[in-house]
């Protein structure tokens, strides 16, 4: 129970990047897993506890920030921190020991589906964004022959958010899968661990997304990025052994 509430609580997090109200559904969802799994070995007993619990209070705070918006940076920080803990009371959560269903293949495999496929749109939408904002402060006479930035971002904007969405999900259920398989959620499996720096990655640019500009905002897009497509395309000739057998 407790490993499902913690699973529920680090995709509402994430699900917080542009649906803020769910910042309070994920930091009690949290607490709500700290308390089980206190309830359950004693508290503070076990690395899971205190950061289940520092995970949800700092969400909670953070969700409290909404109607400040001269410390939406500060937000932010808490948002990356929370879902930094959560992660790691993830991996520290005992393994349950039970067989995944098979409907954990049709899940993961869907969510990097819709995850590439929106991102392959999203990403190049941004990466025209960020040349487009450049010649615009460089050159504008130049960005008259360039798509207009409105639709850019707007592109940009939507199938990132689609194509995060789809990331977190294909993410959590292949940590799961991992977790029946190697015992652990968080392994240093090639196609795991670029999987992993890529949606952080994804994260950071979406909570730097209003700062960054030009070259190092289409770098960043470009690293998530690439670090998501060479666990489908590289990870496999790395010895990749994660269990789904799969591409994604």
């Amino acid at each position: 129970m407790a490993l499902g509430l913690a699973v529920l609580g680090v995709v509402l997090l994430a699900l917080g990047l542009f649906w803020p109200r769910a910042l309070a559904w994920g930091g009690a969802a949290l607490l709500a897993a700290g308390g089980l799994e206190a309830y359950g070995k004693g508290p503070l007993l076990t690395p899971a506890q205190p950061a289940l619990l520092l995970s949800g209070l700092l969400a909670l705070r953070a969700e409290t920030l909404l109607l400040r918006p001269r410390l939406a940076p500060l937000r932010r920080y808490l948002l990356l921190l929370a879902l930094l803990l959560a992660l790691f009371a993830l991996e520290a959560l005992p393994h349950p020991g039970a067989a995944l269903p098979w409907g954990l293949a049709l899940l993961h495999a869907g969510s990097f589906l819709v995850a590439y496929l929106a991102l392959a749109v999203g990403v190049g939408a941004g990466v025209l964004c960020a040349l487009q904002d450049l010649r615009l402060r460089r050159a504008p006479w130049e960005a008259l022959k360039a798509p207009p930035l409105w639709s850019l971002r707007r592109l940009e904007r939507g199938y990132l958010r689609v194509g995060y969405l789809a990331v977190t999900f294909g993410l959590a259920s292949g940590m799961a899968w991992a977790w029946d398989f190697f015992g652990t959620p968080l392994s240093p499996d090639p196609k795991e661990v670029s999987v992993l720096l890529g949606w952080l990655l994804l994260t950071l640019y979406l909570l730097l997304e209003e700062r960054l500009r030009g070259r190092p905002r289409a770098f960043l897009l470009l690293l998530a990025y690439g670090l998501l497509l060479f666990a489908f395309l590289g990870a496999p000739f790395l010895g990749s052994r994660h269990p789904s057998r799969l591409g994604f």
